[in-house]
């Protein structure tokens, strides 16, 4: 019997040149506009952007719950992509799922767009995907004012 994971693949094309869009990814203080869902707001963006080097993003919601994800870049072709894990730790047990892994692929769209290319993989259920993919929208919905 065939096994199909769900993903989460998604595209989104920025009004920005794709070296600012990767900065967006990796740069704390870029980091710390946008890369957090709905009405949440990120307290702590750390980077060590090389291969094997790790992240943390903390992020608090209104209501006062703390969310953090760590992981490390196992694969970074800079100002084109990145590979690292994910791991959430906070108090939403749907997300609560172990390692997964986000890929950040970045492609030119003329002179000052890139379109984005996101896949999250190692997602265990359609309950997560739906969820991390609603929380990545939310994100790159912000994105396009973090890059301004």
């Amino acid at each position: 019997m065939i096994q199909i994971v769900p993903v989460v693949v998604l595209k989104h094309v920025v009004r920005a040149p794709h070296p600012d869009v990767f900065r967006a990814w990796t740069d704390p203080l870029l980091i710390m506009r946008w890369l957090a869902p709905g009405a949440s707001v990120m307290e702590v963006a750390e980077t060590d952007l090389r291969v094997g080097g790790a992240f943390l993003l903390r992020r608090r919601d209104p209501d006062g719950a703390s969310h953090s994800v760590t992981g490390h870049y196992e694969e970074i072709r800079r100002g084109h992509s990145l590979h690292q894990t994910w791991t959430y730790e906070g108090p939403n047990p749907l997300l609560r799922i172990g390692e997964t892994l986000i890929h950040v692929d970045l492609l030119s769209v003329g002179d000052r767009a890139t379109e984005i290319t996101l896949t999250h993989r190692r997602i265990v259920s359609a309950d997560v995907r739906n969820a991390y993919r609603e929380d990545w929208r939310s994100c790159f919905s912000k994105l396009q004012a973090a890059l301004a």
